[in-house]
């Protein structure tokens, strides 16, 4: 009797947490794994990118504001003005193929050449050089130039994230998926990329322990050997989902879904900025990476400062990744499909900026008042720095928690009823270039206020830090008001579309 009553409550709760019909479950599971192995090559890469880099010799975490404001932002529009060429001349699936293929190349690269020759090929003569003629100032920008090669490396890490994960893989998602599918599918495909944090930390480090005493080379080697099998296997998954997964045709110009568009970059800029919609979500998209890295860039300068050694620094680290990927798989699951179903759009877009900017405000706060922790830190540690590196963690955790689970469900579902010109070229131009204007902004504000004040560290700055990071975080929350209004009258254009075909 007992199991006849549990058999029920069962599959109700599996019907909850995984809403699929029969005739969906392939479309589902290839979309689920190709987020996975996506997600499961980007942990890697932005777990090493950062641990390699901070912890170099001569080198800080204020090398990283640096990278992406003098380098990756431009790089990106490089990247960008590339992309929209070839998707005028190219298919979707080609541009798929060869940029995984294109990384695969370079990660096999950097692990068995560049890197284990880094001593050799790094011009660290020319950069003591640099060092003495300037009297120990401008250090970062000068561990830019002595490391060159891990440089190389963290654009490519960073690229990854921009390219295949938010552009490729979502525009082939949104291709596929309407705004029902979405609010059903889309916490599914946000939990695979959680997944992949939790099994990609205890990986990380397991080689970095079985390796402590080896050199933190054969840890880099043995993880991008990972990478490189994981790029086959996403070029592998993706050739089998677009033999069987059948593209979306029930937008709000269902009569043009296979048209060829031919879209330069200006032109894409120019039909973002004359759209209110597509604004609000290049705001959204811009205040979110700001505000993140912001309190990010911070927050590894005590990282740096606690733990200097790599192997402590990328254990510490993957530690924060498992625990950011256990919560935010549970929250995917449980939690933010219901609320996205039950309070709609607009109250579950807000959730991110509220707990960004509540948090963060927080942490520095708390960093701009170090010289008085010794009180608040009591019973947690003697070292003020030690308690602003766990709550920072803390903060880090919450942060990406709620961008993983609520912001990037709720960006990428806004996409689905517009237009084929906005969903491929302007959502091209609003994640890629958004994202990197946003995390180039936070970078650039570092760098000014460490040339404006002359200081090496960042850590003093955290009062006026606080202040963007405020104003950003506002400024995020009233365009999720905006978007969310305009949202509401596509969904209904779609729904009336669809209501109108099944008559």
């Amino acid at each position: 009797m007992e199991k006849q009553v549990a058999l029920p409550w069962f599959v109700f709760w599996l019907k909850k947490v995984f809403p699929i019909t029969r005739k969906e479950r392939k479309k589902v599971f290839l979309l689920l794994v190709l987020k996975f192995l996506i997600s499961f090559v980007y942990c890697i890469l932005t777990s090493l990118k950062d641990t390699i880099l901070v912890t170099s010799n001569h080198s800080a975490a204020e090398v990283i504001p640096i990278v992406k404001g003098s380098l990756i932002f431009p790089i990106s529009v490089a990247v960008l003005v590339l992309y929209t060429k070839l998707s005028n001349h190219l298919k979707q699936a080609t541009l798929f193929y060869s940029t995984v293929l294109f990384f695969f190349t370079f990660v096999l690269l950097y692990g068995f050449v560049l890197y284990p020759n880094s001593g050799s090929v790094s011009p660290h003569a020319t950069a003591d050089f640099l060092s003495a003629c300037t009297g120990g100032k401008h250090l970062h920008w000068i561990a830019l130039f002595r490391h060159w090669i891990h440089v190389l490396f963290f654009i490519f890490a960073e690229l990854w994230g921009q390219l295949v994960l938010m552009v490729l893989y979502w525009s082939f998602v949104n291709n596929v998926c309407n705004i029902y599918d979405a609010k059903r599918f889309y916490a599914l495909f946000i939990a695979a990329g959680d997944v992949a944090l939790i099994v990609t930390a205890p990986l990380i480090v397991a080689y970095t322990k079985k390796y402590k005493h080896m050199g933190f080379l054969f840890t880099v080697q043995a993880l991008l050997v990972y990478v490189a099998l994981l790029c086959l296997l996403i070029i592998g998954t993706y050739t089998w989902a677009n033999c069987v997964v059948q593209p979306n045709t029930g937008g709000p110009n269902p009569s043009i879904p296979n048209k060829k568009l031919r879209l330069s970059l200006w032109a894409s800029l120019k039909h973002v900025a004359s759209s209110r919609y597509l604004m609000g979500l290049g705001t959204m998209m811009v205040a979110c990476s700001l505000s993140i890295n912001l309190v990010e860039g911070t927050w590894k300068s005590y990282l740096k400062e606690t733990f200097s050694k790599s192997c402590d620094y990328q254990i510490f680290t993957s530690k924060i990744s498992f625990w950011t990927g256990v919560l935010a798989l549970v929250t995917s699951l449980f939690f933010s499909g219901g609320i996205l179903r039950k309070l709609g759009w607009k109250a579950t877009a807000r959730i991110a900026p509220i707990t960004v900017g509540t948090m963060g405000c927080l942490f520095f706060f708390l960093s701009y008042t170090r010289t008085n922790l010794g009180l608040l830190s009591h019973g947690i540690s003697s070292n003020p720095v030690l308690y602003l590196v766990i709550f920072g963690g803390i903060q880090n955790v919450t942060a990406k928690v709620v961008k993983y689970t609520f912001y990037d469900k709720t960006t990428q579902m806004a996409y689905i009823p517009l237009d084929p010109e906005s969903k491929v070229k302007g959502k091209a131009a609003v994640d890629m270039l958004g994202s990197r204007l946003g995390k180039a902004g936070s970078s650039w504000i570092q760098i000014i206020l460490l040339e404006l004040f002359h200081t090496n560290s960042i850590q003093p700055l955290s009062g006026v830090l606080f202040v963007f990071l405020l104003g950003t975080t506002i400024l995020w929350y009233r365009a999720t008001y905006e978007v969310g209004q305009q949202l509401a009258v596509l969904e209904k254009t779609e729904a009336d579309t669809l209501a109108s075909k099944t008559v």
